[in-house]
């Protein structure tokens, strides 16, 4: 039911109440019960406004926000795509879309944005989802245990672990789709290097590392580390308000900015919010 409906009925229930009412005070033995009739049809009415939109405005907040994390992925993918046209990818994605909070395989993997961008932007590339393999000790009334929390840090052990299953894979280039490492044993231009050291010598990135890395890292051109094909920024003045453009590139330009070697310098300005200052 939309807004103008339930309003409708809402009026519809308060003017069946007043006749009841009137009727009452006239003598209407009926009166009564036709009020409450009309009373309850309004409540009713406005109970279904209100939880309706409460209800409805989540549901568009949640697909607003998985249409942005699309996004980013596929334009990512369509830069890698463009430069690189892979025919094998390695993508290292979260690993709680594989993996129960205790570290065992799920029966099927998770619904994962993310991962869609990447497979529409490279349709036909054979794409190989890498991620680290944590495991819990699991109680033996483990349905009654309190489920330990999900991984949420990459640390620089298990990056290395992911790196070796890149070696093995032989990708034309590595996509990182989930995080860096975390507990400061490695940044973006290590983690660059360890790639080119197991033979892949292409990467792209959602980036969460500093502007003098990822300015590193491109500057280097691939001599020395897994050289940068592509990165997304989050801008520094994204919009997070609640409507989203229809168009693809308005919405990305509204949170984004893609960063690529012929323009790393002012694309990194650009997402940074200092472009004016230049």
């Amino acid at each position: 039911m939309s807004m103008l409906q339930c309003i409708i009925v809402m009026v519809v229930g308060f003017a069946i109440a007043l006749f009841g009412m009137n009727k009452q005070k006239q003598g209407a033995t009926w009166g009564q019960a036709v009020a409450a009739i009309g009373a309850i049809i309004a409540i009713v009415a406005a109970c279904w406004n209100l939880f309706g939109n409460f209800f409805g405005a989540k549901e568009k907040g949640r697909a607003r926000e998985e249409r942005y994390m699309y996004l980013q992925t596929k334009f990512l993918g369509d830069a890698v795509k463009k430069s690189v046209n892979p025919q094998k990818v390695c993508v290292l994605v979260d690993p709680n879309y594989y993996l129960d909070e205790w570290g065992d395989p799920l029966p099927t993997p998770k619904r994962s944005v993310y991962l869609e961008g990447i497979e529409a932007a490279l349709k036909g590339a054979e794409i190989i989802p890498v991620y680290p393999k944590f495991k819990h000790p699991k109680p033996k009334n483990a349905a009654n245990a309190m489920p330990p929390m999900p991984y949420s840090i990459l640390t620089t052990s298990d990056f290395k672990k992911v790196v070796e299953e890149v070696k093995k894979a032989k990708p034309d280039i590595f996509i990182n789709i989930f995080s860096l490492p975390m507990d400061g044993g490695a940044n973006l231009p290590s983690c660059l290097k360890m790639l080119k050291g197991a033979g892949c010598d292409k990467a792209a990135f959602l980036n969460n590392s500093s502007n003098d890395e990822l300015t590193f890292a491109f500057k280097d051109g691939g001599k020395s580390m897994a050289e940068v094909i592509a990165v997304v920024m989050t801008k520094v003045d994204a919009v997070y308000d609640e409507t989203i453009p229809s168009a693809d590139q308005k919405a990305f330009d509204r949170r984004y900015e893609l960063v690529l070697p012929e323009n790393y310098e002012q694309g990194i300005r650009n997402a940074s919010g200092s472009a004016s200052k230049k």
